[in-house]
């Protein structure tokens, strides 16, 4: 058969060949783009047999619980109800010897002056009706709080001076948010000017890392407390990665982090330049691993068809999980170049997964698991429990761009979880056979759209956009035509 075709030379995203089965649920709607400003903070979590908790920003804080028994979601609620408040996370209690087993705990902050964190519980554990603590004033002029629990029950929090915001302050209550000890700082003499942290606590021990950067800094800190904060370590930078991006930093979206099986801390983050959307990396730290470091991802096409969110790298907002058997996941937001809103010009994103069977040391190839389509993916995050399938949290923005940026106007979104069979994932080994070769043809041709060119359509030499084998192509769109180990793109016009 002949077609009229035109042939661009641009780099490709490489991915794994099968879709896996998808299974998406909506769980609520907002009008919130900018659910995290920077890192993600644990807004999903999974327990076994039992059920999974979801908090996003709407307007304040907002949930949603499934239940295993009934099969079924509970239905999204306001938190905090009528008082003002803006983001935070969630945290549930997996002691079983509390009171509070399986209760999530969501904070937030009231978002006037002054500023001040507010923690709000479930009355019974799934129930979605949630009660919210008195605020403590020893907390009084802190804002953005996420929180965490410790294997002893004590729950964490870490929030930022709202008048200076140069300062980390740490606070924990030995009652489940009823009373808050006096914040301490927790950066030492390392103030970051507008601080990107997180917080994660072990539930296996008494363990509690803070981690902090901002957007100009090339280094990434953190502060353990092996005592359930009592006493810290110190502040340690565990940059530079062994990037060859120079000047390599996190920027705003800072970092993400859980404790394993093992009980060592796992940290992953984006690297770029802080300028340049692309090269753009993921990374994974681990402790007590020698490398350290180990890359997940590198995203470092030639060309791009289309930007990124302004003021975004191209990869970003990585999030960590693990399975019984140690297995690691690293999923993440990718902008497709070549997916982009016409009215905004600004690439969708798309969430992407890999996996790795040997503590973070090697990474399957990146598997798409959304898109291309007309929406763009945003603040996803991946359930840090893992079983047979992955659950995973994300807004899908009806129109690319960040409305709280000035990009795009405001859509009412939905939000989804998503839940994907581990078993169909590719692993490690399973990704290098088939394989697209890595040539990318450089030569410039283009060929008008009433050219015709003669295409040998044998098994495996055309692909479409999600890495699936054509062996008829029937419909305008995009393709990429693999022949003697190089690889063009086929932009197909009939």
């Amino acid at each position: 058969m002949k077609l009229a075709v035109r042939i661009i030379t641009l780099a490709i995203l490489i991915t794994g060949f099968a879709r896996a089965t998808v299974k998406i649920d909506t769980i609520g709607t907002t009008g919130v783009d900018l659910q995290n400003y920077g890192p993600v903070w644990q807004r999903i979590y999974y327990l076994s047999g039992f059920g999974i908790w979801t908090a996003w920003i709407k307007t304040g804080m907002w949930a949603n619980f499934y239940s295993f028994t009934n099969h079924s979601w509970s239905g999204e609620v306001s938190v905090f109800g009528s008082q003002r408040n803006a983001g935070g996370n969630l945290a549930v209690c997996v002691n079983n010897n509390s009171g509070y087993y399986r209760s999530t705990f969501i904070s937030s902050y009231i978002n006037r002056e002054p500023r001040w964190p507010i923690v709000a519980v479930e009355s019974v554990a799934g129930s979605g009706i949630f009660q919210m603590r008195t605020p403590d004033s020893s907390l009084i002029d802190c804002q953005r709080p996420p929180i965490t629990f410790t294997a002893n029950n004590y729950l964490h929090l870490v929030c930022a001076d709202p008048y200076t915001a140069d300062t980390l302050l740490y606070s924990r209550s030995t009652d489940y948010g009823i009373n808050w000890q006096d914040p301490i700082p927790v950066c030492g003499q390392l103030l970051p000017a507008s601080p990107n942290y997180n917080l994660v606590g072990s539930e296996l021990s008494d363990r509690l890392a803070v981690i902090w950067t901002n957007e100009e800094s090339t280094a990434l800190w953190v502060n353990i407390s092996n005592d359930a904060g009592t006493s810290w370590s110190g502040p340690q930078n565990i940059f530079p990665v062994p990037s060859s991006i120079s000047g390599a930093k996190p920027g705003k979206q800072g970092a993400f982090a859980i404790f394993d099986h093992n009980d060592r801390l796992n940290i992953v983050t984006q690297v770029w330049d802080g300028t340049h959307q692309y090269p753009a990396e993921i990374w994974h730290w681990q402790e007590n691993r020698n490398p350290a470091w180990s890359l997940v991802y590198r995203f470092a096409p030639n060309s791009v068809l289309a930007n990124a969110e302004p003021g975004d790298p191209f990869v970003l907002r990585p999030t960590i999980a693990e399975k019984a058997d140690g297995t690691l996941f690293v999923l993440w937001l990718n902008y497709d170049s070549l997916n982009y809103e016409p009215q905004t010009q600004i690439a969708r994103a798309d969430l992407f997964i890999a996996q790795s069977p040997d503590n973070g040391r090697h990474w399957s190839r990146p598997f798409r698991l959304t898109g291309p389509d007309n929406y763009s993916r945003l603040c996803p995050e991946i359930a840090s429990r893992v079983d047979d399938s992955l659950f995973i949290i994300s807004v899908v923005d009806q129109l690319a761009g960040i409305y709280e940026q000035g990009h795009g106007g405001q859509t009412v979104n939905p939000v989804i979880v998503l839940r994907v069979p581990v078993s169909e994932l590719p692993g490690v080994q399973e990704t290098r056979q088939p394989d697209f070769p890595k040539k990318i043809y450089q030569s410039p041709t283009l060929l008008k759209s009433s050219e015709l060119i003669t295409i040998p359509l044998a098994r495996g030499l055309i692909y479409d956009i999600t890495g699936k084998p054509q062996k008829n192509i029937h419909q305008s769109g995009v393709y990429f035509l693999v022949n003697n180990h190089t690889t063009r793109k086929l932009i197909i016009i009939q």
